[in-house]
């Protein structure tokens, strides 16, 4: 009996060592399939790098700064002091996108070198060229540098290579490559946090949110997939938030470049209308979830002329669904002018297809003077229906619009401001608001005050006149 339970003694410790060498080995085993997954992953990383750095470059721009009277503007000087303009210079990146004629074009941000008076561009430790500018276009922070390709090695290796950003997906692994605060091609790796995100910096957004760290300098960089790919140009970060770094999809800064190379500026398509969401409670009014409201047409435009009207809500273009306010601005700006498009509207709870002959985008000031904006100070005003006074409990004018640049826009009025009056005086429409204005320019007055409901807050802005 004693033998018989020694032998089963026995019997389980050779079984039970067995065992536990055999798991020693699969842990061993796994252990050398995620080093070697990891090696392989980071081999991959520094094949990007390697193939991607040297199509980014270092931007310095300088612009010349009229400096104030250090003592005041009414300082009493018995003669005027006169102060020089001073330099400043601004630091970015860029990423080289074309190289033909012997010239590189360089993609970047407008912030990066609007207003330069001169341009260099570091294309590599020992390397450094004088830039040109070839077009910028502020409504899309995009603008195109030019240097002299002349004594560059192997010029055309330099040249990223460009992805799809319409086949992005929130998750996929992205690297940063820039200059943040003059530290050349630093890198920084994270993920796609989410896609078309707007933040209120440009006209037309449409970001890639990252978490990869993007700092001061890196504006004009490149964002990169892992293969290797130019998917978008780091533009634009949170200050107040970790993790919060913006890019443009790079089809939409590759649009914006190519025509800046081919003729020095944009065109853009243009229906002529001021659209804003489908809130929930229009969507439960009018029995439509998705789609954008017509809230006004201007005069002698395109939605005019093919009959588009206020209150009209666009679910689809050519049979693409519209899924918001953004949506529809890009897709009509990326348009050719002269193309016919085919709007699906719903029309007093009716659907029905409109067919819009695209026109060029006016300029800024045609298009002030158009719309029903007020004596060129950059604003598109609607009346309050009375279901909104009566929601929002207050009368006055809505801002749908304001133009960028515009004497509005550098006042602090933001679309969805309600104006609700002039110097004191209240206007419960916008002819009411034309009128005050007018008075108050016949009275000389440069500036007149307004008192604006911005959500639940009233607060007083001063509005420039000229």
């Amino acid at each position: 009996m004693i033998f018989l339970s020694s032998l089963v003694l026995l019997s389980f410790l050779i079984f039970t060592g067995c065992k536990a060498q055999k798991v020693q080995e699969e842990v061993q085993r796994v252990q050398l399939v995620k080093s070697d997954v990891l090696s392989q992953f980071e081999n991959e990383l520094t094949q990007i790098v390697d193939k991607v750095s040297p199509s980014v470059v270092t931007i310095f721009a300088t612009q010349e700064v009229q400096m104030q009277n250090p003592f005041g503007e009414d300082f009493p000087f018995p003669f005027p002091i006169p102060i020089p303009p001073q330099e400043r210079r601004s630091l970015g990146s860029g990423v080289i996108i074309d190289y033909k004629n012997g010239k590189f074009y360089i993609l970047t941000n407008n912030h990066v070198v609007q207003n330069a008076k001169s341009i260099k561009v570091k294309l590599d430790e020992h390397t450094e060229k004088k830039g040109r500018i070839v077009g910028t276009d502020p409504k899309t922070d995009i603008a195109v540098v030019e240097v002299d390709a002349k004594d560059i090695k192997d010029p055309e290796q330099r040249v990223a290579r460009l992805g799809d950003s319409d086949k992005l997906k929130v998750g996929q692994l992205v690297i940063a490559i820039g200059n943040p605060y003059g530290l050349e091609r630093t890198v920084t790796m994270g993920v796609i946090s989410a896609l078309k995100r707007s933040i209120g910096v440009t006209q037309y957004e449409s970001f890639i949110q990252t978490d990869a760290p993007i700092n001061p300098g890196n504006s004009g960089g490149p964002l990169v997939n892992i293969k290797g790919e130019v998917i978008g140009i780091n533009t634009a970060i949170v200050a107040e938030g970790q993790g919060l770094g913006f890019a443009i999809p790079i089809n939409l800064a590759k649009w914006v470049a190519d025509q800046l190379i081919a003729k020095g500026k944009v065109t853009r398509g243009w229906l002529g209308v001021v659209i804003q969401e489908v809130t929930p409670d229009m969507a439960e009014a009018v029995g439509v979830k998705e789609g954008v409201i017509i809230a006004q047409v201007m005069p002698s435009s395109p939605a005019e002329k093919a009959g588009l009207k206020v209150g009209d809500i666009v679910i689809a273009i050519d049979g693409e669904k519209v899924s918001s306010v953004r949506d529809l601005q890009l897709r009509v700006m990326r348009t050719p002018p002269g193309k016919e498009i085919t709007l699906t509207v719903i029309r007093n709870g009716k659907e029905q297809n409109i067919k819009v002959k695209v026109e060029v985008m006016p300029e800024e000031t045609k298009i002030s003077q158009a719309g029903p904006s007020t004596q060129d100070v950059g604003l598109l005003l609607r009346d309050l229906t009375p279901d909104e006074e009566r929601r929002l409990g207050v009368k006055g004018v809505y801002v749908s619009g304001v133009v960028p640049g515009s004497l509005a826009y550098q006042s602090g009025i933001r679309p969805g401001d309600i104006i609700m009056s002039v110097n004191n005086r209240a206007v419960t429409n916008r002819a009411e608001f034309t009128q005050a204005i007018e008075d108050a320019k016949k009275a000389g007055r440069e500036k007149v005050l307004l008192l604006v409901r911005r959500g639940d807050t009233n607060l007083y802005i001063v509005l420039s006149l000229r």
